[in-house]
């Protein structure tokens, strides 16, 4: 598959061709984008572990994990999209309000809401309303890209939960570059995050709270390879 033939979902297409430039499986898709300056924290449970250092006037770093599942990428990214609840603890709550798919690239499109508890004392829960979009390259490539709607948008948006008391969060660029391994038979997972807690939350604090954040590859390679085990049952 060459540069030429990729064809992502427009209205999105600037931010899934970021996330592909982050992937070392997929750089090469993307020439003209920027690889950020990750750099390596270390690895931990077989997944390497990088951040980007936010430059002035930004304050929150960027965070990548790159680890090997051993499963094919349609079972990863489904796990990744549906199974939510069974690798992040954090979830409370989890609704798809919108989803169809785009005819032209066969990408799916959803509007999602979640409430997650951040697990520390004193802190109020934070939900988060963005778009999810997914889409699977000729090459079995499979993207899920993310990021918070605006709020013109979300103003757009019915049937949002309204809770008492949490804050709305905000997700930048974020999401998950799953490339096939040994013909499709393994994955090479890619996974970015850069999420703003907001409310009184110090910028510093949340650059600590979310530097483990890589180790969510390792999470879903949990629940991934549990279901792969019962399926050879």
């Amino acid at each position: 598959m060459s540069p030429s033939d990729l064809q992502l979902y427009s209205p999105y297409a600037e931010g899934m061709r970021y996330l592909l430039a982050q992937s070392p499986d997929t750089r090469d898709l993307v020439p003209e984008e920027n690889e950020g300056y990750w750099e390596p924290i270390g690895k931990k449970k077989d997944v390497k572990m990088y951040k980007e250092i936010a430059k002035a006037p930004e304050k929150l770093n960027k965070t990548r994990g790159i680890g090997i599942i051993a499963a094919p990428p349609e079972l990863v990214a489904a796990v990744v999209a549906d199974e939510y609840e069974a690798w992040d603890d954090c979830i409370k709550d989890l609704k798809t309000l919108t989803s169809e798919r785009d005819p032209a690239t066969g990408a799916l499109v959803e509007i999602c809401w979640t409430r997650y508890c951040l697990q520390v004392p004193m802190l109020k829960d934070r939900d988060f309303l963005y778009r999810e979009v997914t889409q699977k390259l000729p090459n079995g490539v499979i993207i899920i890209y993310g990021q918070s709607l605006s709020q013109e948008e979300e103003q757009q948006v019915e049937g949002v939960p309204c809770m008492k008391g949490v804050i709305r969060g905000e997700m930048g660029a974020s999401g998950w570059v799953i490339a096939p391994l040994d013909g499709g038979a393994a994955s090479s997972v890619t996974y970015v995050a850069l999420t703003d807690l907001k409310g009184k939350f110090p910028p510093a604090l949340v650059n600590q709270f979310t530097q483990d954040v890589p180790l969510t590859v390792h999470d879903v390679r949990k629940v991934v390879l549990k279901k792969l085990a019962a399926q050879h049952k």
